[in-house]
């Protein structure tokens, strides 16, 4: 296990507690956090990034199925 490994670790069991989610939701909710993430949107990474994120959030919303399934036609459809 490389010096790599163990600082990913580290930002990967930081992000995954209480103190570090909050981080996270604070800089989001933020100008700066808004302007970087609608700037990430609008690249084609950022797009298959949402998509992704989308469709499994998705996956645990409580929606009727009919909805469920329109969404996922509309996000694979690109709209």
């Amino acid at each position: 296990m490389g010096i790599s490994d163990c600082v990913q670790g580290m930002a990967a069991e930081y992000l995954a507690s209480p103190k570090g989610q909050e981080m996270i939701r604070s800089y989001l909710s933020s100008p700066e956090g808004k302007a970087t993430i609608d700037a990430y949107l609008a690249t084609p990474a950022g797009q298959e990034m949402a998509r992704l994120l989308l469709t499994r959030a998705l996956d645990s919303l409580d929606l009727p199925s009919e909805l469920k399934a329109a969404i996922r036609i509309a996000l694979d459809g690109k709209v």
